[in-house]
C-alpha cells in the first residue's frame, strides 16, 4: 500500500537553518507522497522570505521531485508557540504516517523510504524510532550516532531511565487515538506524547540513521535546562515516574570515570550491578 508521510515543522525566527530543513524533506526519494506543511509562527527575522523562495523554487520545478507526490503548504499566523503550532499542523496533515520535524533539524537521505517500508511490513506497528546523528553546532566537537537509542524501548524503559530516541514518526491512528500535544507543555510535549503512545500502541526500533539533531547556542535544548527539567518532574508526577530523575543519573555516571575500566574489564558483572541498581532506584516512585 503506497503511503503519504505528513511532516509538519513549525518555525519561529528560525532563518538560519530553516532552508536546510525544507530541502531535505522535499529531497527525500521513494515511492510514496509527501505530503509537507510549514507554519511560521510569527517570525520577526528573514524566515517568511525564505520559506516563500524555497515554495518557488519548487513550485518552478528548480527541485526535482524524487517521490511520487508533494504537497507543500505553508502559512503565517500570530505567535503561538511550538505546541499549539505542531498540533495545528496535524490538523491538516493528509498522511496515513506523522511527524514533526523542528526548523533547527534535518532529515538524512532515505529516512522515508526506510520508514514507509517498515511500516508497510509491520501493520500492527504504530511508532518507528530510530538513530539520530548529534551536531554540536560551533563547538568542534564531532558529529555523532552515539549514543543509540535501545532498541527494546516501552513505557516502563521511558518512566524509569528517560527517552533513548529523538527522531520518530508514528500513524495518524494512534495520533487520533492517544490525542494531540499537551499545549499547556512548552518543553517535553513530546515526552508525554511518547508516554501516551507507549501506553496505548506498539513501537519498533528502526537501525537507521533518520535525521540530524542540531545542538547550538540558540536551541531550546541549549538555552533551557532548568525548564525541560521541570516539565519532566510534572510528567513523571503524572505517570509514576522516578523520583530521581534519569538524567541526573547519567550526569553522575559521567563523572564517574573510573567505572569505565570497571566496564571494559568486566562487562558481565557490570552489566548485572547496573540492572541491580535500576531496581533500586525503581523503588522510588511518584
Amino acid at each position: 500500500m503506497t503511503k503519504k508521510i505528513s511532516i509538519v515543522t513549525p518555525v519561529y525566527n528560525g532563518e538560519k537553518f530553516i532552508r536546510q530543513t525544507i530541502e531535505s524533506v522535499l529531497s527525500q526519494a521513494g515511492d510514496f507522497y509527501i505530503d509537507y506543511i510549514v507554519i511560521n509562527d510569527g517570525s520577526t527575522d528573514n524566515t517568511e522570505n525564505i520559506i516563500g523562495e524555497c515554495e518557488q523554487l519548487w513550485n518552478s520545478g528548480a527541485i526535482s521531485k524524487k517521490c511520487l507526490g508533494v504537497s507543500f503548504r505553508h502559512w503565517l499566523r500570530p505567535n503561538k508557540g511550538q505546541t499549539p503550532t505542531i498540533n495545528e499542523g496535524f490538523r491538516a496533515a493528509e498522511g496515513e504516517i506523522l511527524a514533526w520535524m523542528n526548523a533547527d533539524d534535518y532529515y538524512l537521505p532515505g529516512t522515508f523510504a526506510a520508514v514507509a517500508k517498515t511500516f508497510e511490513n509491520n501493520p500492527d506497528i504504530d511508532f518507528v524510532y530510530g538513530d539520530c546523528l548529534k551536531i554540536y553546532e560551533g563547538s568542534g566537537k564531532p558529529p555523532t550516532t552515539e549514543p543509540k537509542p535501545r532498541p527494546d524501548e516501552t513505557l516502563e524503559s521511558l518512566l524509569s531511565r528517560g527517552n533513548s530516541f529523538d527522531m520518530n514518526f508514528f500513524t495518524k491512528i494512534i495520533f487520533e487515538k492517544v490525542g494531540p500535544l499537551d499545549e499547556s507543555l512548552n518543553y517535553c510535549m513530546d515526552l508525554d506524547f511518547w508516554f501516551r503512545v507507549f501506553s496505548a500502541g506498539k513501537a519498533k526500533y528502526l537501525p537507521y540513521t533518520l535525521a540530524a539533531f542540531r545542538l547550538w547556542p540558540g536551541s531550546k535544548t541549549s538555552t533551557s535546562q532548568d525548564k525541560f527539567a521541570a516539565e519532566r518532574k510534572l510528567l513523571a508526577k503524572r505517570y509514576g515516574g522516578n523520583v530521581i530523575p534519569a538524567k541526573k543519573i547519567y550526569r553522575l555516571r559521567g563523572k564517574l570515570s573510573f567505572l569505565n575500566f570497571f566496564q571494559q574489564k568486566t562487562p558481565g558483572l557490570y552489566n548485572s550491578l547496573k540492572k541491580i541498581f535500576y531496581r533500586f532506584i525503581d523503588l522510588f516512585r511518584y
